[in-house]
């Protein structure tokens, strides 16, 4: 990062050339020979014109790849801060970033620059007969696994312009909206294990399909899950009457029931592909409301929760499942002993003479959380 810029950059001589640029060797980039005899700051400099050439706007972690795939070097995002604020006629926007949220943005722009293209109208933008070729192309897969999940996008389009002539044609800005749109618009790709692949072989593919056939995802062969709406809406009326507020966050939802009944929750059962689905069907909604909190998290709550009446699950479940922990109940939750009689001056003595709290052998949930 301690080089000047003194030396002669090399100059893009056309749109395409910073993707064409990029050869691989299986799933690693290989630093061509004529960018090491350049200072750093020369090649991030030709980096950032050759993307605003190419119509991509160099963000954070499109300008790693293509630096690694140049020099060799997986810069981190601090490094990077240091070379844009070192290298003349570039800048970072925001200034001040976290991580890889920022974008290169050059002092002069570089003459042919027609602007960059939107990475979300690929869609609507491409013709028919370019989709098929990109369908055609992502069918077949093969394409290398990204090193660093972040840089999958960039990875499969630049394989795209190697195995197909028409799509070399296109500014890299265009590719990377086009294998975009592939994944969220298209079904044309889909995840698993976080990169992509052709959808049929995805996740997303096989949560579809068990969805329509009612059958579990991710559950092993030997694992119980949820399987009917009755036996669904009770655990959900358990694991929530048991919570502060009578309400908890959607993504603890399945780990709790793990914890709680050593079984699986999943959506794919009733009919869903996705949980927040799942808890928004009508045949909750009686009892149970779900709702986003600031963050876009979402919450699901009891629709009324219970003022009368006792959920009981015995101490041994409680303490096991981690749903009660010692001290906790008797500030958010009152806990009343159940006597034989079951009366109130009953349970009062039951809890002075064993001391009462999570001691008991059986602890009832009586009352709604404050």
């Amino acid at each position: 990062g301690g080089d000047n810029c003194d030396g002669v950059a090399p100059t893009p001589r056309k749109p395409g050339e910073a993707g064409d640029i990029v050869k691989r060797q299986g799933t690693s980039c290989k630093a061509p020979q004529a960018f090491l005899e350049h200072s750093i700051q020369s090649v991030v400099l030709w980096s950032v014109r050759s993307l605003y050439l190419d119509q991509a706007v160099p963000r954070g972690p499109l300008m790693q790849w293509l630096l690694q795939c140049l020099l060799g070097i997986k810069f981190t995002h601090a490094q990077l801060k240091v070379l844009l604020q070192e290298t003349p006629g570039l800048r970072a926007d925001p200034p001040s970033f976290k991580k890889f949220n920022f974008r290169a943005i050059l002092e002069e722009v570089p003459a042919g620059f027609q602007g960059f293209l939107s990475e979300e109208d690929a869609a609507e933008t491409v013709s028919d007969k370019l989709w098929k070729e990109v369908a055609r192309c992502l069918a077949q897969g093969g394409w290398p696994k990204a090193e660093d999940v972040s840089h999958r996008h960039y990875v499969l389009a630049s394989w795209l312009q190697d195995v197909s002539e028409t799509l070399r044609q296109l500014p890299f800005g265009r590719l990377l909206s086009i294998v975009r749109a592939s994944a969220q618009t298209m079904g044309l790709l889909g995840h698993r294990g976080g990169q992509f692949v052709p959808y049929a072989r995805s996740e997303e593919c096989e949560r579809r399909i068990n969805a329509c056939t009612g059958q579990p995802t991710a559950v092993a062969p030997d694992e119980q899950y949820v399987k009917t709406w009755g036996e669904l809406r009770e655990s959900l009326q358990q694991v929530l009457a048991m919570q502060p507020e009578a309400s908890m966050e959607v993504s603890k939802l399945k780990a709790s029931f793990r914890a709680a009944f050593q079984k699986e929750l999943s959506e794919t059962v009733f009919g869903h592909r996705c949980l927040s689905k799942l808890l928004a069907d009508e045949n909750l909604a009686d009892k149970f409301a779900l709702e986003t909190v600031l963050d876009s998290r979402y919450v699901l709550r009891l629709s009324k929760p219970p003022t009368q009446g006792r959920v009981t699950l015995s101490l041994e479940q409680q303490l096991s499942s981690g749903l009660l922990r010692r001290g906790v109940a008797s500030t958010r939750w009152p806990i009343a002993l159940a006597s034989p009689r079951g009366s109130g001056a009953g349970c009062a003595k039951y809890a002075e003479e064993t001391g009462g709290g999570a001691d008991a052998p059986t602890a009832e949930l009586a009352a709604a959380p404050r």
